[in-house]
């Protein structure tokens, strides 16, 4: 109880440090952008580089400062960086693939490109803003928390904890109509996909370009909602989504339907299969 109760002391110092720098940033755009200041790109830039930078530094604080670790024990190999994040891109985007072509394939979603509104800048700008966020996200849940967990519990356990955290932290969508359960179970097959990734290779590159991959070909490029967010900057489409909520998902995007789950099923058997054990 002893050995729990302290790894749990350590995890809220990592999370009550993250919370504070995130704060310290947005309250900065705040003041300085005024009310409308969301609307401002340079200031949601600032707040989403703000927020990787603030969980990162709380990790190395956490990591060298409280556990007297070094660099190379923190998931970030520098050295492995291009590979990870190349091939977890074109994972995250293959398997993002899957479910649409289900949808197409059953008569819920045709391909029916618009590019009339195409703005490449508005593309380079949304896909900028996802980037900063998956970093955000992977760093927060499967740093330090997934670190401490799985040195001392194992790496079962360390992924079942950080993936009810990662749904936790999508909980407003999941929680927002009937789809929402489905969602959540997208979420939490995605982050078992990613602390699969993170595990067989000892660093947090392939989580960080599967998630991005993901999210990137979605939102961004394909003006689709990301678990009911629309990251997408631009006003363009390729895909028309006519079937039933139960499969497209609906307002939630893909992962919010049915079909949305084969994703992080083959991307599981797909590392599973193919990526080795460091």
């Amino acid at each position: 109880m002893r050995r729990l109760a302290i790894s749990i002391g350590k995890i809220v110092l990592f999370l009550a440090l993250w919370a504070g720098l995130v704060a310290a940033v947005t309250m900065t755009a705040v003041q300085l952008g005024g009310e409308e200041w969301f609307a401002d790109l340079r200031w949601r830039y600032l707040t989403e580089a703000g927020a990787a930078a603030g969980v990162f530094v709380a990790l190395l604080v956490m990591a060298f400062l409280i556990d007297k670790r070094g660099w190379n024990t923190i998931g970030l190999p520098l050295w492995r960086a291009p590979a990870g994040l190349i091939a977890g891109a074109l994972i995250g985007a293959l398997i993002f693939m899957i479910p649409l072509a289900i949808l197409v394939s059953m008569g819920a979603a045709s391909y029916s490109p618009d590019l009339s509104g195409f703005s490449a800048n508005a593309l380079a700008v949304g896909l900028g803003f996802t980037i900063l966020n998956v970093i955000h996200q992977e760093l927060l849940v499967r740093s330090y928390i997934f670190q401490e967990l799985w040195s001392k519990y194992g790496a079962l356990a360390a992924t079942i904890a950080t993936s009810v955290f990662f749904v936790a932290l999508h909980a407003a969508p999941i929680l927002s109509g009937p789809l929402g359960p489905l969602a959540g179970l997208n979420v939490f097959l995605a982050s078992l996909l990613l602390s699969l990734a993170y595990v067989r290779t000892r660093a947090l590159w392939l989580p960080i370009g599967i998630h991005f991959g993901w999210n990137g070909l979605q939102g961004p490029v394909l003006q689709i909602n990301v678990t009911g967010a629309d990251i997408g900057l631009g006003d363009w489409r390729f895909f028309t989504f006519d079937g039933p909520d139960l499969w497209t998902g609906g307002a939630l995007g893909v992962e919010g339907g049915l079909a949305g789950l084969a994703g992080p099923l083959v991307g599981i058997a797909l590392v599973a299969a193919f990526v080795k054990q460091r």
